[in-house]
């Protein structure tokens, strides 16, 4: 296995202080660092958490029929699971879960306003999902829910 650096990765943008002056010069220069800075900018996580099905912005492993610094795109989707009572909860996720399905992350963040407590749920053993509904098993009531769950969708 090949070793690469981290800034082929990286999605900080690179600094640049010095332009080559002629433009025959210059211009190859400005192509490829505005491909980096595209590149940087796109590779960069969404902040929109929806209810509907979008690109998160991350990256995943390529698979081994890929070419070489392809990688496969993460989709998020939120899921308002609403109020949750102690002990199990089912509740629709509306994903298309089929062979082409990957889960690549799923939690539960839940709020008791009343209390003035809130929880994150990722264990399996409270939290798992199956083709139609986001199985939840609560350790105490609360009020407000979500479900965010990112996945792969392979081709």
């Amino acid at each position: 296995m090949s070793s690469n650096t981290s800034q082929i990765y990286e999605s900080f943008l690179p600094v640049y202080s010095a332009v080559p002056e002629e433009w025959d010069n210059g211009r190859p220069f400005l192509v490829e660092n505005l491909k980096k800075m595209t590149e940087g900018i796109n590779a960069r996580e969404i902040g929109f958490y929806l209810e509907e099905q979008l690109l998160s912005g991350k990256q995943f492993i390529p698979t081994p029929n890929m070419a070489p610094g392809e990688f496969r795109s993460v989709f998020r989707k939120v899921v308002d699971t609403g109020a949750l009572v102690a002990g199990a909860n089912a509740v629709a996720h509306g994903i298309n879960f089929d062979s082409r399905f990957t889960l690549v992350h799923l939690y539960i963040s839940a709020t008791n306003s009343t209390g003035l407590t809130a929880i994150t749920m990722s264990d399996p053993t409270n939290v798992n999902m199956d083709a139609t509904n986001i199985n939840i098993t609560s350790p105490g009531a609360y009020d407000r829910s979500y479900a965010v769950i990112e996945y792969l969708l392979e081709v």
